[in-house]
């Protein structure tokens, strides 16, 4: 497999209220690893856009064993793990100074028809240039935790889509989700608990100028989230904690 590894200091603005790297910008770091990569391999964002194509993410899984601090300078290894047709398993193993590996991402994606917005078959040369394994079937990852049928969120809070929200793939970010799923616990709850393992899983695109509402369940050191726009369920995120 075709390993891409970049560098990246963690800025002021990147950090939270500890000093250390914002849950949402984890996600951002590794997308800004995936845009230079595929720059590297000349399959970047204007390779595929001429063809009416852009990547979108299906699902991340997130296991961190500890969030960098502002200052901190990363080392963020991304390849393409399996590829088939329709569906692309890409990893990221964030690396602190000494070597040590901090953050871990398995990540699920798909190709979509910008027009259509409907997915489309991954070109041939965008799977070349990747070098993965080919397989027929790529691995589901596992399913977030989930409401059960009974459960009623116990805090909901609602968010306008702004202009800055939306990437150059014309919806929202795939980070801004993991805000919208954070915000609502609140400053006491995200000052004493640290997130270890974050599932998030994509059901439906969110545009601009919408409204979703963030629905959490909390069930002692874990949280479920929903992200809903009206009727549809746009996202659910589940969440284990450790406490400071």
């Amino acid at each position: 497999m075709r390993i891409y590894e970049t560098k990246h200091e963690i800025l002021d603005f990147e950090g939270d209220m500890s000093g250390k790297l914002m849950l949402p910008n984890i996600l951002s770091l590794a997308i800004m690893g995936s845009t230079k990569q595929s720059l590297a391999y000349e399959v970047g964002p204007d390779y595929t856009h001429a063809m009416g194509l852009g990547w979108i993410v299906l699902q991340h899984e997130i296991t961190i064993i500890r969030r960098p601090m502002v200052g901190e300078t990363v080392t963020i290894q991304m390849h393409g793990k399996e590829f088939n047709k329709y569906f692309a398993k890409r990893d990221y193993t964030f690396l602190d100074e000494n070597n040590n590996k901090i953050i871990q991402i398995d990540s699920m994606y798909a190709m979509l028809d910008m027009k259509k917005r409907k997915m489309a078959q991954i070109p041939d040369a965008v799977v070349q240039a990747y070098q993965p394994e080919s397989v027929k079937r790529v691995p589901h990852l596992a399913k977030p935790l989930q409401f059960a049928d009974e459960e009623v969120a116990e805090i909901t809070c609602q968010y306008h889509v702004r202009f800055s929200d939306i990437d150059s793939n014309q919806h929202v970010n795939n980070a801004k989700y993991l805000d919208w799923a954070q915000d609502p616990l609140g400053r006491d709850f995200l000052l004493a608990y640290e997130p270890q393992l974050v599932n998030i899983k994509f059901e439906h695109e969110v545009l601009l100028g919408e409204t979703v509402e963030s629905k959490i369940v909390q069930n002692g050191d874990e949280t479920k989230h929903q992200i809903w726009m009206g009727s549809e369920l746009a996202a659910e995120v589940g969440i284990k904690w450790t406490e400071n």
